[in-house]
């Protein structure tokens, strides 16, 4: 198992190992202090990873299709309302990434070729953040997800000279889990943030002359940026 497979196997498992110690009685003497409540902006430059879990597509004719996805590049923010030590409502947004699509396409009787383009993929996510060290500077935490993910046009070739299509994607509701870790400088309102996101999302759309795909993929997101404290009590 590489890395990559091994990071999105434990990552729900991370979310609801936080939300049990998120649950669990506080120590004595550790009540909610302003300096640990409010809002908290990160901003982040992510690398998305887009694998198929499954995919498929229907065309009169038979043709079908398999399809990989590549790392593509973009923004992203979340703003969180931290309500207590330990957890934390979430609002975020990706865009602006440009994944490249390879779609392998089949026809009965024929060989196979290769379209290539770029998909834009946006996630408006909202999670619940669950911090594992309320005690530390460093604050670690992870998060369940809930994502509306909004697709580009995807244009894709039935054949090497034959016609080329455009695929318009609907939206998508997808389940995640986010993990994260930010590492104060500067005083404490100021931060470095590394956090990586995944979710399980579908593909569903339709182009003209019948084209339809439906396809699963389990998209990782991988961010590095800056984290801004508001509230009473940061230097």
């Amino acid at each position: 198992m590489n890395q990559l497979e091994s990071i999105k196997k434990h990552l729900p498992a991370a979310a609801a190992l936080g939300l049990l110690l998120a649950v669990a009685p506080a120590p004595a003497g550790a009540a909610d202090d302003p300096v640990d409540t409010g809002w908290r902006l990160r901003f982040y430059a992510g690398a998305v990873d887009m694998q198929h879990s499954s995919a498929g597509l229907n065309r009169p004719g038979g043709s079908s299709a398999a399809f990989d996805g590549d790392v593509g590049g973009g923004l992203g923010v979340n703003a969180e309302y931290r309500f207590s030590r330990r957890l934390g409502i979430d609002l975020g947004v990706f865009n602006g990434a440009n994944v490249g699509i390879e779609a392998h396409t089949y026809r009965a009787g024929d060989t196979s070729w290769v379209s290539y383009d770029t998909l834009t993929f946006t996630p408006v996510t909202v999670g619940l953040d669950i911090h594992l060290t309320p005690e530390d500077r460093v604050d670690l935490y992870a998060a369940p997800l809930l994502a509306v993910i909004q697709y580009g046009e995807l244009t894709m070739a039935a054949g090497p000279h034959s016609f080329r299509t455009g695929i318009d994607f609907d939206e998508d509701l997808a389940l995640g889990a986010a993990l994260g870790i930010g590492v104060p400088f500067g005083g404490d309102r100021w931060s470095f943030q590394a956090n990586v996101t995944y979710l399980d999302s579908d593909l569903k759309g339709r182009g003209a002359n019948g084209v339809r795909i439906e396809s699963g993929y389990e998209s990782t997101i991988f961010g590095l940026g800056f984290g801004y404290r508001f509230g009473q009590g940061a230097g």
